[in-house]
């Protein structure tokens, strides 16, 4: 029932947001040259420090648009957002579309499927 449950809440807030940003799978994030990228784990301080995308910064999402001044001079980069199963992020990506980001990505299967995938994880 919980792994349900998740799945649903993974689904809808993708569904929040899937017409204006697209998904970019762990591997293609790994292929490219991250450092050319701005990876924010949208988590809390807690989650992130329990382990994260390796380069990523952590905002949580509902401090995201009172900090978006420290990310304005990154506009122009590519941006991915995560959570740990995809709702916090949909909100992210929002607040971050509002502020004109126009290369915002989601990282499919956010913490989850990074760490189901037996990916390096920082701490």
């Amino acid at each position: 029932m919980k792994k349900l449950f998740i799945s649903l809440l993974g689904l809808f807030s993708f569904v929040a947001f899937a017409d204006e940003v697209a998904d970019i799978s762990a591997q293609d994030l790994l292929a490219s040259k991250t450092q050319d990228w701005l990876i924010i784990d949208v988590r809390t301080k807690k989650e992130y420090d329990q382990g994260h995308v390796p380069g990523a910064v952590n905002i949580a999402h509902d401090q995201l648009a009172s900090n978006i001044d420290k990310l304005l001079t990154q506009k122009d980069k590519p941006v991915v957002v995560y959570c740990r199963s995809g709702y916090r992020a949909g909100k992210a990506a929002d607040v971050l579309l509002e502020y004109d980001f126009k290369q915002v990505k989601h990282l499919e299967g956010d913490m989850l499927g990074w760490e189901k995938a037996g990916l390096e994880i920082e701490k």
